[in-house]
């Protein structure tokens, strides 16, 4: 998944790089400070999803720049031309760009959750990459249509490309809220029938292990254990006699501060 992920970031790092380059005089030594940032913190953070937003961000620094109100009353020589050099720069101007940012986020989305499903349930993750094609497919059309839509109302190029920046990055932020989100505290509850084991909950932070056993049961035909943590799991193992085996959650519930996450483990399995 290293591969994958690192060939859906390059295309965002590049874009961004020579977009930078290209607008402000064409130095190569510019678009290559930008590359090497952009990747070291690729490596160093190992999202995906992360770096191409950052990506998409710096993308549109300029843009904001050149569409700023404040800018063009406070210092209008410097505003004239910086939107000149944004405006009709190659890289800026060319909805193409623009879309395959769009649809480098996406895959970015993909590429971090195929690594978690991976990592996770133990199943390729190239598997849950290839279902984003069909969503990057729909959101490049509905992004084309959008830009066509704007042409056939006269709309300038730089009058839709900011709040088509702005909705896209707020769509991968609600998006990777989803399955990253921060809680205030995490509860893993996990059912289990009388048996002697453990329970093994990884985080990021290490391993914690949860005792089983059949005496604590008494009367009961099921066993609750329930965790405090201080995230989401990344995975949920249990051990007994009969192996090893990984635990999807079956309820998964928030309040927006308290996520609650609840495994269950059936007699027959």
């Amino acid at each position: 998944m290293r591969v994958l992920k690192l060939a859906v970031v390059a295309p965002a790092i590049a874009l961004t790089s020579l977009a930078y380059s290209s607008a402000f005089g064409g130095d190569p030594l510019l678009a290559t400070a930008v590359g090497i940032i952009l990747l070291g913190l690729h490596l160093l953070g190992g999202s995906a999803s992360g770096t191409v937003f950052l990506s998409t961000v710096l993308y549109s620094v300029p843009y904001a720049m050149a569409l700023s109100g404040f800018l063009r009353v406070a210092f209008p020589q410097a505003h004239e031309a910086i939107s000149e050099a944004v405006l009709n720069d190659p890289y800026f101007s060319s909805p193409a760009v623009i879309l395959s940012l769009i649809g480098l986020s996406v895959l970015a989305e993909y590429a971090d959750s195929a690594e978690g499903l991976e990592k996770a349930l133990g199943v390729p993750g190239w598997r849950v990459f290839i279902y984003a094609l069909p969503v990057v497919v729909l959101a490049l059309l509905v992004s084309t249509g959008l830009m066509w839509l704007g042409r056939s109302l006269n709309i300038t190029t730089g009058g839709i490309v900011l709040p088509l920046l702005l909705l896209l990055i707020g769509i991968v932020l609600a998006y990777s809220s989803v399955e990253g989100g921060r809680y205030g505290r995490v509860i893993a509850a996990v059912e289990v029938p009388p048996m002697n084991g453990e329970v093994v909950i990884e985080t990021s932070g290490g391993e914690k292990s949860v005792p089983i056993s059949r005496s604590s049961a008494f009367e009961w035909d099921t066993l609750r254990l329930e965790v405090e943590l201080e995230e989401r799991p990344k995975r949920v193992r249990l051990r007994n006699d009969d192996g090893e085996r990984i635990l999807i959650p079956l309820i998964e519930s928030t309040d927006g501060k308290t996520l609650f996450l609840l495994y269950r483990v059936d007699r027959e399995g």
